[in-house]
């Protein structure tokens, strides 16, 4: 069996109802050269939505903000059983999506001098990994650990094979996973995505804070930019509407993985939002008004040292959507697929939300996934 993975990178390739509503953010500016998403681009953006659902995507949420300006398009079945339709306000699994907000809270953190980008993780969390002790907060933070992913354990999806979807995994049993492992290489040697340093900030950050990583995020980010619904869960369970997702290839037959724990992806991907929440967010962060104006230079710029796109808790792609440069992150956790992406002066964004996904991190089969991309690109740029 193919091994499951929690979002790794961006891949760059690889029932039918319809909800469409647009509204002006009340905070939104006025610009000399507005860019609003016209009729034929929402008409453009929608037929691809129809294409992505007739290529075997259960179902999908698209929220696209330009100025301010929001459009939503929502397609397909929230549950295949009943064939109820996916709407704005349904919520999907975010997947990595998690570790933006994981990022932005170390760095408030560090902007009000509870830690430092320099501290070792063994200051943080001593003995918690023996052999990395002295990998800093930045590394863990650019993905330049060397700390093995726990994810790449076969010990961490095992129960939710067997059908165990409500396994619950405490953070330091996760930690044990990496533990039994030796690093990929010294820190700062290099780049590679491992789950498990977001695990470590989520763990610090309660340590901090004295309270759950789910109250933090919501104090710090989600009550502040008026992200209602939006949650940082920790196990099986997801306040309704939300879309069931469905894990496809493991077999003929559609999975329904909509209960798959949170708990297995503590810090990196227990995150539960709408696509319209999620732009709200990398659009307050791409204003300022997450990380301090201070810090986010740094959040968003890649390390001249070590060659790579990821920033710190961003990808960041200077060609990839053809209209300008954008950061944000990917999300993949079985049975759904997201992409939340804002440019860099904050005046686009768009996310993509299917119900769907492989055991290789993609939207569906190729054909789907395709699908699923060029509504990606429509969305962005178009």
């Amino acid at each position: 069996m193919t091994k499951l993975r929690y979002a790794s990178s961006l891949v760059l390739l690889g029932l039918s109802n319809t909800l469409l509503a647009c509204e002006t953010s009340p905070d939104s500016e006025p610009q000399p050269d507005q860019i609003g998403i016209d009729a034929d681009g929402i008409a453009e953006v929608e037929q691809l939505a129809d294409a992505a659902i007739a290529a075997g995507i259960p179902g999908l949420s698209v929220a696209i903000m330009r100025d301010g300006q929001t459009v939503t398009i929502a397609r397909g079945a929230a549950d295949l059983q009943n064939g109820s339709a996916v709407t704005a306000q349904h919520r999907f699994r975010m997947g990595s999506i998690a570790k933006s907000f994981v990022a932005s809270m170390i760095l408030q953190l560090v902007d009000e001098g509870a830690l430092g980008l320099d501290d070792s993780l063994e200051r943080w969390l001593p003995g918690m990994l023996p052999a990395s002790s002295t990998v800093t907060i930045e590394q863990l933070l650019r993905q330049e650990s060397g700390i093995f992913d726990h994810a790449n354990d076969e010990r961490h999806l095992a129960p939710y094979i067997q059908g165990d979807m409500e396994f619950f995994w405490e953070p330091a049993e996760l930690v044990a996973l990496s533990n039994a492992h030796p690093p990929d290489f010294e820190p700062g040697e290099r780049w590679a995505y491992s789950n498990t340093n977001y695990l470590l900030l989520g763990m610090i950050v309660e340590k901090l804070e004295g309270e759950s990583l789910a109250n933090v995020a919501q104090r710090r980010i989600a009550s502040p930019v008026g992200l209602t619904e939006t949650t940082m869960e920790i196990d099986s369970d997801m306040e309704e509407p939300f879309a069931r997702g469905y894990l496809v290839g493991l077999g003929p037959e559609l999975v329904d993985t909509t209960r798959i724990s949170s708990s297995a992806v503590f810090g990196h991907g227990n995150l539960v939002s709408t696509p319209l929440d999620i732009a709200r967010f990398y659009r307050a962060l791409a204003r300022g008004e997450v990380v301090s104006e201070a810090l986010l230079p740094s959040m968003v710029s890649l390390d001249p040292h070590v060659p790579s796109e990821y920033a710190m808790g961003l990808y960041r792609f200077d060609e990839f959507f053809r209209c300008g440069t954008f950061v944000g992150h990917d999300g993949q956790t079985p049975g759904y697929d997201n992409i939340g992406y804002t440019t860099l002066d904050g005046r686009r964004q768009v996310v993509v939300s299917v119900s769907s996904s492989t055991t290789d991190d993609k939207a569906g089969e190729p054909a789907a996934h395709e699908a699923f991309y060029q509504l990606v690109m429509a969305a962005g740029c178009r």
